[in-house]
């Protein structure tokens, strides 16, 4: 499974963002921005299982500052 992130507008409109991993190589989805608030996974999968729920997911653009994005805003690739 693929997540991927393409803004509609702003300075990376159109550039497919990815899911960030933080420096323990874990991907972060969270309620909100705020870190204390973040759940870290080891797999996509349980990633989408929290988008399911409603959390959000950390995407990002190579080495650029991540955004939160839900799930209605993904494209899923299988």
């Amino acid at each position: 499974m693929e997540l991927i992130y393409k803004p509609k507008s702003g300075n990376f409109v159109g550039l497919p963002h990815k899911p960030y991993k933080n420096k323990e190589g874990l991907f972060v989805v969270s309620k909100d921005r705020f870190q204390k608030n973040y759940i870290y996974v080891n797999t996509i999968e349980e990633v989408y299982a929290y988008l399911e729920k409603g959390l959000k997911v950390r995407m990002q653009y190579q080495n650029n500052s991540p955004s939160l994005i839900n799930l209605m805003s993904l494209e899923i690739i299988s």
